[in-house]
């Protein structure tokens, strides 16, 4: 099953807090997502609120980030590289700087007296 959808502007919204609020209420909340040009990314699951994310702006981000999206995939495509993205991220090997920052930080540890 996937873990994000496009919000309806329809579905009762459930929040990890245990509220329930009807598409109506929400959107009374949150009047950006009352327009109709603008996509909103919800939780497929039955508590469906657990995010709530504008989708152009969210592609941007993944994009920028290195998700594999590109300008012709469906809206299903997009959540579903999302999701791919956050299940295996890219492997950043660290920088010759952060390897000897580590390796000082790991001789001071080894240095210091046991404390009991």
């Amino acid at each position: 099953m996937a873990r994000y959808k496009l919000w309806d502007k329809q579905e009762t919204l459930y929040t990890p807090s245990g509220e329930a609020f009807t598409a109506e209420e929400y959107l009374g909340k949150n009047k950006w997502a009352g327009n109709p040009a603008i996509k909103v990314i919800i939780c497929n699951a039955p508590i469906n609120c657990g995010v709530f994310m504008e989708y152009s702006q969210t592609v941007a981000q993944y994009k920028k980030m290195g998700a594999a999206i590109t300008d012709d995939m469906t809206d299903e495509e997009v959540l579903q590289a999302i999701e791919d993205f956050e299940d295996t991220p890219p492997v950043v090997d660290p920088s010759p700087e952060e390897r000897m920052a580590a390796a000082l930080e790991l001789q001071n540890l080894m240095s210091m007296e046991d404390q009991q």
